[in-house]
């Protein structure tokens, strides 16, 4: 089943449990709560294996869907945000990916050797790098003396998730030390719950760029290699997109992500077409048709955009194809009325 259907059929199921699900969180019965969060998160994981937090907030009832840092979850969990039943999001905040200072950071305690440890027990020493725009890091924590250095690094990145948000951590973080101990002479530092409104003033004094969403975060790529072959994804020059893994993937012939996307009913491909324009006019001519074909493609759920390429011969758009079959009549059609041909190709090996 494709993506697009799998995601209509989780919101069948979830309307079909929302009000026993209302009053569970207004009642705060638990012992009901953890029973339709397990079913609700099995009912999710069959989407894209995203996790699913229901809470309540500011007197409204909360949905998250959380895919982490892996990029193919997040496109599905933006779906999956996107498609929600109108009714629902008149009476929900559902979001897409892990939001900052949310109810699960404060509620989130590690218990190691009998101490409980939280937010307030990590120490954050912060440098901002202006020419890479982004933010290096130090943390001190009692808690990770305790445990395996090699969990040091995925439990720091944990809490920062959980305190930061998912969009900060992967737009504002670069390198991430752990210290053993606190340091005496740093300038710049906070505790962990305070580490989100230093970013924010941090983002608003560099004039940084803000992003909507996780999968929104563009990065570009020149080729540094010499081009032998006009043929497709060969002649590439220049990359941009929003998943680098893909990329890095695709260009060393492997399908990791690729196989990912087809085991969740989606598919990564791309759009190709001859340049026949000069100089600027070609990024330009290609970075408006991925706009257009983005407000085409995303409010029917058929596909997104991610980025694409410059080659010598083709310019490339990249997707991720929710409905293949609901794709190749769009684009026929899209074809119709088009100066020149779009042509379609799934990323194969």
């Amino acid at each position: 089943m494709d993506t697009k259907h799998r995601v209509k059929n989780f919101w069948k199921y979830f309307m079909g449990v929302r009000h026993e699900l209302e009053a569970a969180l207004r009642g705060e019965d638990e012992d009901l709560l953890q029973d339709l969060r397990r079913e609700v998160n099995m009912q999710a994981a069959s989407v894209c294996d995203a996790q699913v937090e229901l809470e309540t907030h500011d007197g409204f009832f909360e949905i998250t869907f959380h895919g982490g840092a892996n990029k193919t979850k997040q496109y599905i969990c933006a779906l999956l945000k996107k498609d929600a039943p109108q009714e629902l999001v008149d009476d929900w905040i559902i979001n897409a990916f892990r939001q900052p200072l949310s109810q699960s950071a404060y509620n989130t305690l590690l218990a190691i050797d009998d101490h409980s440890y939280s937010g307030a027990d990590f120490i954050i020493y912060y440098e901002v790098d202006r020419s890479a725009k982004c933010i290096a890091i130090e943390v001190y924590s009692e808690a990770l003396s305790k445990v395996e250095e090699e969990r040091h690094l995925s439990i720091v990145i944990a809490m920062l998730e959980l305190y930061i948000g998912e969009i900060e951590l992967e737009a504002r973080i670069g390198d991430i030390r752990i210290l053993d101990e606190p340091r005496q002479d740093a300038q710049n530092f906070c505790y962990l719950p305070n580490f989100y409104e230093d970013i924010c003033d941090i983002v608003i004094d560099e004039d940084w760029s803000e992003y909507s969403e996780p999968c929104a975060i563009y990065s570009a790529y020149k080729l540094d290699r010499e081009i032998t072959s006009d043929s497709l994804r060969k002649d590439m020059k220049l990359i941009i997109t929003t998943n680098a893994l893909l990329q890095e993937e695709l260009l060393n012939h492997e399908a990791d992500s690729c196989e990912e996307a087809q085991r969740f009913g989606s598919q990564y491909a791309y759009l190709y077409y001859e340049i026949d324009q000069k100089g600027e006019a070609i990024a330009l001519v290609r970075q408006q048709l991925e706009r257009e074909l983005q407000e085409l493609l995303y409010p029917m759920s058929v596909a997104r955009t991610i980025g694409g390429a410059i080659g010598t011969h083709y310019a490339y758009i990249d997707l991720i194809v929710f409905d293949t079959d609901a794709l190749q009549i769009v684009l026929e059609r899209l074809n119709e009325h088009l100066s020149f041909p779009l042509y379609y190709q799934a990323f194969t090996f």
